[in-house]
């Protein structure tokens, strides 16, 4: 039963479902109870779905690169995971109908198919596949702007969460280079070289460093937006370039991996309290 919760990264799951709690509540709309549990629902379905989903395709390649997955450790079979995946997948674009018509046009041809183009087809496609991945996180906060009818403060939000992930992803790529190049994907570090891989993922920490005062500087959001923002983003930013200049190594990458995580949650807590403390 453990490896049925374990395979649906609880974690993301849940990193997700608050981050619809801290939208909800930049936008004023705590009040309706109603939408936003369907909001956290429809979130927890669909990237349970996604994930389970990917982990069937990617069966080949945690073998080497995440043996302990509960797929590649035999601890589900790939048809219970299919069967499981589409469970949430028809839950999640089902409860779409209780959403604002917007939100769940979003889901039902944006969100949904690409989850399911991206695993089987764009994963391996240099930049794209991290792309694609950024591009879902970032719509995350445009979804609850649709859903809750004001999408505007959510705009930085998706901005920085699609910066912060595109590095993720790509640092992930680095980490994986020996399993994908098992399973002939073609990830940036495989076709260009690890150095370039590395070099990219410098060059646009540095990037999401810089322009994640913009934000502040123009006023946007009060002075409590830097203080979470400078140790919980500057800092692993800072960190990952560092860690990267001494060492290419599978260990740096996933280092690294685990930061930018970090990162990613405290960006939006930074925007959080930016946006509702003294502003």
């Amino acid at each position: 039963m453990a490896s049925y919760v374990r395979i649906l990264r609880p974690t993301n799951i849940i990193i997700s479902t608050t981050t619809v709690f801290i939208c909800t509540d930049i936008l004023n709309a705590l009040e309706n109870k109603a939408l936003l549990i369907s909001t956290v629902l429809i979130l927890g379905f669909l990237i349970g779905g996604a994930n389970i989903f990917n982990d069937i395709q990617d069966k080949k390649t945690d073998n080497v690169n995440k043996p302990d997955r509960p797929i590649a450790a035999g601890h589900i079979s790939l048809k219970a995971a299919s069967y499981y995946s589409k469970a949430l997948f028809i839950l999640g674009a089902g409860m779409c109908f209780f959403l604002p018509l917007s939100a769940a046009l979003i889901v039902w041809f944006i969100a949904l198919p690409l989850m399911i183009i991206y695993s089987l087809k764009l994963k391996s496609v240099p930049l794209v596949g991290n792309g694609v991945i950024a591009f879902l996180l970032g719509l995350t906060f445009i979804f609850c702007g649709l859903v809750f009818g004001d999408i505007w403060p959510m705009i930085v939000p998706a901005c920085l969460a699609f910066f912060l992930t595109f590095v993720r992803e790509l640092t992930k790529d680095i980490e994986d280079i020996k399993g994908d190049k098992r399973a002939g994907l073609n990830t940036f570090p495989i076709v260009f070289g690890l150095n370039k891989a590395v070099q990219l993922v410098i060059v646009l920490s540095v990037t999401t460093a810089i322009f994640s005062f913009i934000p502040y500087l123009i006023k946007l959001y009060s002075v409590f937006y830097l203080l979470p923002l400078v140790f919980g983003v500057e800092v692993p930013l800072a960190v990952v370039v560092f860690l990267f200049m001494k060492s290419h190594s599978k260990s740096t990458a996933k280092k690294s991996s685990g930061l930018l995580k970090i990162a990613t949650i405290m960006g939006i807590i930074s925007i959080y309290t930016g946006a509702t403390i003294g502003n």
